[in-house]
Order: structure tokens, then C-alpha cells, then sequence
């Protein structure tokens, strides 16, 4: 219902712009008088028509008073929309003016066939419309007929303009025209550099659509009358070709502009929009319109005029349809399409629609609204797809400050990473060279706690073999020192090994649960034995534990802590000396003692004992065995520690968490 009121609407507005008549033509008849007050008239109010329907009647026969009687008066209407039949025209010309020289133009540059009678030159060179130069003689009479013939619409609107006045309004129209063509070679060639500037193929299917359509309206207009010659108006060019006829001109750009219109709507709204119907109508109208395009080079002659009219506004309609199934979707640039578009194509495209029909005459708002319509859209589109170029742009801008802020934050990272890596590379350096140096030491210390027993053992199996010593008892005292010795050997060899494996520090113990009072109780013993066969005296001090003390511990490894501890007291406590072992529950944890009645260490250098690189000369000269009973004590997360006094002994400590002290 809208829209038959937007048609009312057009149709209003259509005849409200009509041309008004002469005051000297008010009343009907076939006669139209001319005066100096006017030096234009338009002939359509005063003329009479009549259609030959075969095409057969010529100037002869239109002289039969039957004939003459049939012509009917036109009362204004220049368009007789799409018909096969030839019309005539016929008017009576009474030139009161004191000016005899004029020119009737057919204001219809599509025309294809023209006959006047009387004859009179036809002028098409510096002119936009078909025109004929007439003499009028003053104060008399002349009928003038004209026949009409066109494959397109038939629109034959005619005008007497005086010879005098004719310039100044062609200079008019040519200003105007100027003015018109200039905006839409602008806009074409915006939209050529937005295509080269963003390479997006929409743009350059909307630049093709404004070159087209400007083509189309240079013909509609008549800028392109030189080009077909004066052969088809007077009927020696209507059998030569279809390029001869510019309606099939006209028709073929038009549907060609309709085409690369389409192509610019695929391009713009898909796959934006989500709508299988809108994407249907667009790709089928793809495939029409260039068959149809190739169809009117060939078939036009054949009756295609009035087939085109309905194909090239139900296509325009299917445009719009696309428009608002893809806004209603969503999509906000189908949605600013519609904006212009749905104005124009009432308000502009549908008046022209009925002119061609011959549902309107032809005045300046029917034959111009379409051009003024168009131009509108095309600013309108231009606008937007400026914004859209720029919205782009920012895009793209923002775009690039996120990646420059992005690749920022990567090199400030990536600088932190390579300062954190190169400290961390830095730091293992340092404790490989600090390793390399203790593993150097540890050499040097190896063989110097070595070199010492293995000159016993070469010394004394040197008094063996020579027999220097040939005491029984004393052989005996000599293989017994030789066989300790080995075993210290044996003891530094298996440390170095421990040592060099990482075996401590690796953490690849077995921990397990141990009732440590029952376990002590019998290490206590076993190395009690060793301590009385290496001519000391032991005390084992253990007495029963208040409570249960479970503890996770390597027993393999806390009995080797226990060996290297023993071991460094018998080295550093005289025969006859007293050597202690000592468990005792604590809150958290058992602590274990190993103490001598050696000679003792002094305050300088009880710090260097427990270092974890041991350095050469460090106290008691046996560093090794204290340095891994370091290592397997902190492993199972207890301390060890060493209370010495000068001529009085030395303590050496260290304990083992219990399971549940964190609870």
C-alpha cells in the first residue's frame, strides 16, 4: 500500500511539473499560433497523432479525407510507450511573429527513424536532439506532418524554438550538462583511486557502474547523436545493424551497468551478510544480464525493447530486495545503501519507468528526475564508501599500533629473557668453574691423601719380598698396616667415584620408612667392632626413645655418613682414644653424634669444614668423605654441623627430620 502511494505520489509530482501550455494554445485544435512573446513552444499541446499500425501509409495516403479524419488531437501526451506501429504526427503552424527562420526538435535523441513534410534540412551536428530548420512564412498557415518509427520507447516530444533565442539556450543546456558530467567524473575517478589505493574489488565494479550509467544517460541526453549518423533518421540505416539504433544502445549499457551494479553489491555485502535468498537473486542476476547483454547484439530488432523494460526495472526491484534481506541480517552497509537507493528508485527511477511506459508525459521532473536521482545515489555511495575506506584505514592504523606495541612488549620480553638467560648462563659458569676447581682440588687432595698409604703399602711389601723383616710377629704387624691402608684406599677410590657421578646431589635416592632406634642400634654395633679392631675404644650411647621416631631416609647412604665420620676419628684419634656414638630424639628430628679424644680442630678452621668446595688444607687434611656427608644429609633435608676444642676432641653432629614433625 506504500508504495502504491509513493506511485500516486510520483505521479502528482510529475504533473504538477508539467510545461504550461501557450496562453495562445488554450483552447484545442489543430492550429497553433506564434507571436513574438515567445520564442519557444512546446508542439505536443497543439498536434494530432495517429498510429499506422502496419507501417504502410506514406504521405500520399495520408491525404485521403479518411485518413485525415482519423488523426486524433495528442492534448499534451508526448509518450505512446513500447508499440511495432509508426505514429504520426500532424500540425498546423500560424506564425503571427515577425521572425520567419525556426527549429523543430524531436526532443528524443533515441529515435531511430524520422520523415518530415514538408521536407526540411535535418541539423544533428552541434545539437543533442534531432532538429530541422523550417521556414515559416509570417501571417500564414503550414501544416507540418512527421511520421515516427523506433525499436524502443515511443516518445516523440516536440519543440519550436526561434532561430534567434536557440544559442543562448543550448549555451544553457551545455553549462548545465558541463556541470552535471563534471560531478560524475569525479566521483568515477574517486572511486578509481580508492580501488588503487585499497585494492578491494568492489570499487572498481562501482567505478564500471558509474562509467556505464553515464554512458547511458550521454545517449539519453543525445551527446552521442554524431556518433549514429543521420542515415537511421531518415531511413537508410535501420537495416544495417543494431549499433545503428541507439534504443539498442541505450538498452545494452543500460543492462550492462545493471550487471556491474550487481557485481558490486556481491562484492560489498558478501559473505558479510548471512541471507542464502539475497545471495540466490544476486549470483542468478550475475548470469542474466550478461546472457541478455549478449542477446541484444543479436535479437533487439526481433521485439526485445519491451522485454528489456520489464528485465531492467524487476532487476533494479530484485536490487533493492537484496539491499533489505542482507540489512535485515544486520548488515550496517546494506543498510546505508538502502538509504538512498529506496528514494531514488521511487522519486526518480519509477516516474522515468512511466514515461517510457507511456503512463506519463514527458516534462522536465519525468526526463529529468532519473538523472538528478542517480547523481544523488552515486554522491551518496561515494560518501560511504569513502567512510568505508577510511573506517578501513583506522583500522589498519590501529592495526599497526597494536602490532608496533605488540612487537614492543616482545623485545622488552625478549630483552628480559636474554638477561635472565645470559645471568642464568652466567651462574652455571660460575659453578661449573667453581666445580672444575673443586673437582681439581679434590684430585690434588685424592692423591695427596693417597700417596701416603700407597707409600706404606710400596715400602712395606718391599720389606716383605727382600725380607728385611723376618720377625713373624712383625710380618704379621706389617701385612695387617698394608691391608688398613688398601682399605682407605679402596674408601678414597669409592668417594672419588661417589663424587664424580653426582650420586648425592643427583637425588636419585630410594628413600624408605625406618624405625630409626632398632636401625642405629644395629649400625651402632657394627661399626662399634670396627671402631675396638681399629685399636680404639667405643662408647655406644643409646638409650631407648621416648616415642616411636620414624624416619625417610637411604639407610645406605646415612650408613656411609656414619663410615666417613668414624672414619675421620679413628684417622685423628690416637690408639688407646675413645670414640662416641650418640642418638638422641629430639622434637622434630633424631640427631646422631660421632666424637673423638683427638687432638681437636681450632676456631679458623672449623669454618672451612663443611663447605660445599672443599678447598685444599681444609681441617683434619680429609675433606672428601665430610664433603659428601654433607651432601646426603641436606638431600634428606637434615644439618650437620662439628663442635671442636683444641687437645680436647671433636664433635661432629647432624641430624634427620622424624615423619609428622611438619604436621
Amino acid at each position: 500500500m506504500r508504495i502504491l502511494n509513493a506511485i500516486m505520489l510520483a505521479i502528482v509530482c510529475a504533473l504538477a511539473f508539467s510545461p504550461a501550455v501557450s496562453a495562445m494554445g488554450t483552447t484545442e485544435g489543430a492550429e497553433l499560433s506564434i507571436s513574438d512573446h515567445e520564442s519557444s513552444y512546446s508542439i505536443n499541446a497543439r498536434m494530432e497523432v495517429l498510429e499506422d499500425a502496419q507501417r504502410q501509409w506514406s504521405m500520399k495516403d495520408l491525404q485521403s479525407p479518411a485518413l485525415q479524419q482519423q488523426f486524433q488531437p495528442a492534448r499534451g501526451q508526448s509518450s505512446f510507450g513500447y508499440t511495432s506501429s509508426a505514429y504520426w504526427v500532424r500540425v498546423t503552424l500560424n506564425n503571427e511573429s515577425s521572425n520567419d527562420k525556426w527549429e523543430l526538435t524531436v526532443l528524443n535523441s533515441i529515435m531511430d527513424q524520422i520523415d518530415i513534410y514538408p521536407s526540411a534540412p535535418l541539423i544533428t551536428k552541434n545539437r543533442l536532439h534531432p532538429s530541422y530548420e523550417i521556414t515559416l512564412p509570417r501571417d500564414q498557415q503550414t501544416t507540418i506532418y512527421m511520421r515516427f518509427e523506433t525499436y524502443g520507447s515511443m516518445i516523440i516530444p516536440l519543440r519550436l524554438t526561434a532561430q534567434s533565442a536557440l544559442y543562448d539556450k543550448m549555451s544553457n543546456e551545455l553549462l548545465f550538462y558541463g556541470f552535471y558530467y563534471g560531478m560524475i567524473t569525479v566521483i568515477a575517478v574517486f572511486q578509481i583511486v580508492l580501488y588503487l589505493y585499497t585494492r578491494n574489488i568492489a570499487y572498481f565494479y562501482y567505478m564500471l557502474n558509474v562509467v556505464v550509467f553515464c554512458t547511458v544517460l550521454l545517449i539519453w541526453n543525445g551527446f552521442m547523436l554524431p556518433l549514429f549518423g543521420t542515415g537511421r533518421l531518415t531511413g537508410q540505416g535501420m537495416a544495417e545493424g543494431i549499433w545503428h539504433s541507439p534504443s539498442a544502445v541505450y538498452d545494452f549499457f543500460y543492462v550492462l551497468g545493471r550487471w556491474f551494479g550487481t557485481l558490486f553489491l556481491a562484492k560489498i555485502l558478501f559473505p558479510r551478510s548471512d541471507s542464502p535468498t539475497a545471495k540466490w537473486i544476486c549470483r542468478s542476476l550475475n548470469v542474466i544480464c550478461p546472457i541478455i547483454c549478449i542477446g541484444i547484439l543479436f535479437f533487439y530488432p526481433l521485439g526485445m525493447a519491451q522485454f528489456l523494460f520489464w528485465f531492467k526495472y524487476v532487476s533494479l526491484f530484485l536490487a533493492l530486495v537484496i539491499i533489505v534481506l542482507c540489512a535485515r541480517k544486520g548488515d550496517r552497509i546494506a543498510l546505508y545503501l538502502a538509504i538512498p537507493k529506496i528514494p531514488v528508485v521511487l522519486f526518480a527511477i519509477l516516474p522515468k519507468a512511466l514515461l517510457l511506459y507511456g503512463l506519463l508525459p514527458n516534462n522536465t521532473f519525468t526526463r529529468f528526475a532519473s538523472q538528478f536521482g542517480l547523481l544523488g545515489d552515486f554522491v551518496f555511495i561515494a560518501i560511504l564508501m569513502y567512510a568505508l575506506m577510511n573506517q578501513m584505514r583506522k583500522k589498519e592504523e590501529n592495526a599497526q599500533q597494536e602490532l608496533v606495541q605488540t612487537l614492543s612488549d616482545w623485545n622488552v620480553n625478549l630483552k628480559k629473557t636474554v638477561e635472565e638467560r645470559a645471568e642464568s648462563l652466567k651462574r652455571t659458569n660460575d659453578e661449573l668453574r667453581v666445580s672444575e676447581t673443586f673437582r681439581s682440588q679434590m684430585l690434588q687432595n685424592i692423591s695427596h691423601d693417597v700417596r701416603s698409604p700407597l707409600s706404606y703399602v710400596q715400602s712395606g711389601i718391599g720389606a716383605l719380598i727382600h725380607k728385611f723383616e723376618t720377625r713373624p710377629q712383625q710380618q704379621e704387624r706389617i701385612l695387617r698396616n698394608v691391608h688398613d691402608k688398601v682399605l682407605d684406599i679402596n674408601r678414597f677410590i669409592d668417594d672419588f667415584l661417589a663424587l664424580s657421578r653426582n650420586e648425592v646431589a643427583s637425588g636419585s635416592t630410594e628413600l624408605q620408612m625406618v624405625i630409626f632406634y632398632d636401625w642405629f642400634e644395629e649400625i651402632g654395633r657394627e661399626l662399634a667392632a670396627d671402631i675396638e679392631y681399629a685399636g680404639r675404644r667405643c662408647t655406644l650411647a643409646i638409650s631407648p626413645f621416648e616415642r616411636d621416631a620414624d624416619v625417610w631416609m637411604d639407610p645406605f647412604l646415612i650408613k656411609r655418613v656414619l663410615s666417613n665420620l668414624v672414619d675421620n676419628a679413628c684417622k685423628f684419634t690416637l690408639p688407646g682414644g675413645t670414640i662416641t656414638l650418640q642418638a638422641s630424639l629430639e622434637k622434630q628430628a633424631v640427631c646422631i653424634m660421632v666424637g673423638d679424644t683427638g687432638n681437636g680442630i681450632g676456631a679458623e678452621q672449623m669454618t672451612h669444614i663443611f663447605r660445599r668446595h672443599y678447598k685444599e688444607g681444609d681441617a683434619q687434611g680429609s675433606g672428601l668423605g665430610l664433603a659428601i656427608a654433607k651432601e646426603i644429609v641436606e638431600r634428606h633435608g637434615g644439618e650437620i654441623w662439628a663442635e671442636s676444642e683444641l687437645g680436647k676432641g671433636s664433635r661432629f653432629y647432624f641430624t634427620l627430620p622424624i615423619v609428622g614433625a611438619g604436621e
